[in-house]
């Protein structure tokens, strides 16, 4: 509805939508790590969102097509997307500043 993006990947897409769509995984997530999307998620409702699969791929080149597809985040500088290089960020801590200028996007 508003034009803002963000692209994901997932080498367990049926984990990642269900996610998605868990609204007590999203509450949870939130506390954690104040994702942008998964905020949005909960405050603007699903029927705010399309989600589309834009390709298919072998895991070993999930992130690289992420990063460089023609629909990746090079291109399309999604806005939701909080790291502009793609792969896994498990463990990774947004500082404190980081964190206030999240919260005051939405």
């Amino acid at each position: 509805m508003n034009g803002k993006t963000y692209i994901g990947s997932s080498v367990n897409l049926g984990s990642r939508l269900g996610n998605y769509y868990s609204i007590p995984f999203l509450e949870k997530e939130i506390k954690k790590n104040n994702s942008m999307i998964y905020r949005s998620l909960l405050k603007y409702s699903y029927s705010c969102f399309s989600l589309e699969i834009l390709e298919y791929c072998d895991r070993s080149e999930v992130v690289t097509r992420e990063q460089y597809d023609p629909f990746g985040v090079d291109l399309l500088k999604p806005y939701y997307n909080i790291l502009k290089i793609a792969g896994s960020f498990l463990g990774f801590k947004h500082s404190p500043k980081t964190i206030a200028k999240m919260k005051n996007r939405i």
